[in-house]
Formats: C-alpha cells, structure tokens, sequence
C-alpha cells in the first residue's frame, strides 16, 4: 500500500468528483489511471472533467480551452499569441482605438490573462487557430482532435494528422 499526499483542496475536489461518480476517491483513480490515452495527457484529462462537460455554450468551452492552455503552458501559450500576424497591430493603437476594435471583434478576455479572444472568427479559422496552438504547446494528434470535437469544431481539418 502506497501513500500519497494531497493538498486539502485536492483532495476535497477529487472527493466531489469520486461522489458525482458515487465512486471513493480510490476507485475514481484507478479509473483515471486505466482510461485509455490520457496517460501524461492533461488536456484530456481536462476536455472529460465535469467542469468542462457542464459548459453547454459553444464560447464558453472555447474560452475555458485557451484558460487551460495559458494555465497551463503560460510561456509557450504567450509565445505562440505574440507571433501571431495581427498582434503587432494592436500594440500601436491609443487606448480609444483598441476599445473600439476589442469591441467590433467582441472579444472577451481570457480568464487570468491578459489576453483577448476575439470571437467574430469563423468556425474554420478558430478550428485551424485551436489546432496550431494546441500542436504549438506539443499536444499529440488524438487529444487535438478531441479538443476540437469537444468544441463543436470538426471539418474537413479536423482529421488531418501532423507531418514532421
């Protein structure tokens, strides 16, 4: 018999999800544990939680999709926005002509950054965006494609595997 420990938060978190389950908190990680391809692999981990499956809007999961990814690849997450072609842009508007773009694009701020989606994008162009960045932050081709069916983003892409 092994020990583990656990902050308080933790563990009162893993005993409402193992009671949601009506599993104890050993049993729901032995689930974990034995549930195919999620070894090492937080984001899907993330995509199953019921955080995430309680979200119904469409926008709400994409939001909560690039929180987890600034979470939890913060450099790479901030790397990869920085290059992105429309970024520079932004840096060399007053703060009356960035309001005014912010708010032609709806963007919405992105939990705990200091980061903006904008949300007038295309379904098609925020697939390929979620699909760059998640292979950016070294995501493996099944778990991309699951992100991108948990967000209701699948098409003619959606399938396409990397090259190296």
């Amino acid at each position: 018999m092994k020990t583990v420990e656990l902050t308080d938060e933790t563990h009162a978190a893993l005993e409402r999800l193992a009671a949601a389950r009506k599993q104890t908190v050993e049993e729901l990680l032995a689930a974990l544990a034995r549930e195919p391809g999620l070894e090492g692999d937080s984001l899907l981990l993330f995509l199953r939680s019921a955080d995430f499956t309680a979200l119904s809007d469409p926008t709400e999961r994409y939001l909560a999709l690039l929180a987890w990814c600034a979470r939890n690849h913060a450099s790479d997450f901030a790397d990869f926005i920085s290059h992105q072609e429309s970024g520079y842009r932004y840096l060399f508007m007053s703060r009356e002509e960035f309001d005014e773009v912010r708010t032609h694009n709806r963007a919405r701020q992105i939990d705990g950054t200091q980061f903006w989606a904008v949300m007038t994008i295309g379904p098609g162009t925020r697939r390929r965006f979620v699909r760059r960045l998640l292979e950016f932050i070294g995501c493996h081709d099944e778990t991309v494609t699951e992100a991108c069916r948990a967000l209701g983003l699948t098409g003619a892409d959606s399938q396409q595997t990397r090259v190296a």
